[in-house]
Formats: C-alpha cells, structure tokens, sequence
C-alpha cells in the first residue's frame, strides 16, 4: 500500500489491528501466473481487494499503472514462454471456459485490471500491448458478494472475485474456494467494524480482543453524548 499505513491498522491485512485475519490469509501454490493491474487511486484504498489475492498467491505480482511520471512497460507479459490471458469483457472476449483452457498450449499469464470501470476501460484502449492480447470473460455466474463498495452494475465483481472465479476455470475449484472464503472474511469483519453486521451474523468468530475495544469505544462514545447533553442543560449566562 502507498503512503503510512494508519497505525491502528495491521501492515499485512490493513484491517483494523484488533480484527487482523493475517493468520487466515492462504498460501495457495499455482502454476498460472497472476499479474494484478493496479490503477495507482487503488492503492490508499483499504476496500482493494487485489492485494489481498497477492497476498494468497505466490505466483502472482501487482503493477502499478497511473502513476505520474512512471510508465508502466508490459511488453514481456506477451513475451514470457506463457500464454498471456487479458481477463476483460471487450467485445471480442472469449469467454473462458473448460473447453477454452483444454485448448490453451502451455503455462497461463492471467493479467487482471485492477480498479473503477471507467480506469479500466481507458487504460485497455489506450495500452496496445493490452489491446493486442487475448481478451477472456468469465461465465455468467452468481452475483457478487462484495458490499463494501456501491457497484455501479449488479453483475460487477470485486478484483478477487475475477481472480477466484478465473482460477477454479483455469486450475482447480478448491483453490476458487479458499479466495473465496478469504474474501468473506475481509467483508464480515470489514461491515462488522463499521456496525453493519452483527457477530451472530458472521461466518467466522470475531475476536474477543476485537470485541472488548468495539464496546470500549461505543462506551465512550455514549459518555461523551451525556457529557454534552448534561452541559447544555445549563442555563444560560
């Protein structure tokens, strides 16, 4: 992440110390190689889903694009001894599915864009060596299950999301699965951080070290109301 990570947030999976799921992040071994492309706004964004999926997989990197004064070359991703996969819905994606990856010769490059729509649309148009690889799509599938953003469409999926679905077409669907779980976990205790969720409602136990420091600060918080509700009830001087 760029820039001073709060300190109140852990380094490795940026959520709020108390709340950290480090332990849970997976270390999933693939052949494919994933290239994230991370639009440079992404990178303050403690919502980024895409380093999340660097983080579980070994085999994978994320590039940053957007930067001023820093151009980013990806001229060896077509150059690599692997079959290079753009995973962007363009007009003339294939989509990728079983009968696809059967006829794919060797190792996959999955490259995946990794930000708003409208950066992604921009930065495929304008990057040649983009416009001329292969172009996949993915399947129609379930609707996301990401909820810390406002999609703009309801078929939208966050980064991991793409990344997960891709890779139980392209590898295995256990290893769909545990991305998968991983993101749930980030969403739980993201919304249960900001009150949007319930611990009832959570899939995993939220820690109790979490839950001591949520009452302790809405007790605060309730003392400081009536502080001030008790102060203004004086009359007037």
């Amino acid at each position: 992440m760029s820039g001073r990570l709060a300190e109140h947030r852990c380094p490795g999976c940026e959520i709020r110390r108390p709340l950290c799921f480090c332990a849970m992040i997976p270390r999933i071994a693939l052949e494919t190689r994933v290239v994230l492309l991370m639009h440079t706004g992404e990178r303050v964004l403690t919502t980024n889903t895409a380093r999340l999926a660097a983080k579980a997989l070994p085999n994978s990197e994320i590039r940053i694009r957007g930067a001023k004064d820093q151009r980013l070359s990806l001229a060896d991703l077509a150059h690599d001894g692997r079959r290079p996969l753009l995973l962007y819905p363009s007009s003339h994606a294939a989509e990728l599915n079983a009968e696809l990856v059967a006829g794919l010769a060797g190792p996959v490059t999955l490259i995946v864009p990794d930000g708003s729509w409208s950066q992604v649309r921009r930065f495929v148009r304008r990057d040649r060596t983009l416009a001329g690889l292969p172009h996949v799509k993915l399947p129609s599938g379930p609707a996301s299950t990401y909820r810390l953003r406002v999609q703009a469409d309801a078929q939208n999926l966050c980064t991991l999301e793409a990344v997960a679905r891709a890779i139980g077409i392209l590898e295995s669907v256990p290893a769909q699965q545990q991305l998968e779980a991983l993101l749930r976990i980030m969403i739980e205790r993201t919304l249960w951080s900001r009150g949007a969720l319930s611990s009832d409602d959570c899939e995993h136990e939220i820690p109790a070290a979490a839950r001591k420091s949520q009452a302790g600060q809405r007790g605060a918080y309730l003392n400081g109301l009536a502080g001030s509700a008790l102060s203004g009830s004086h009359p007037a001087r």
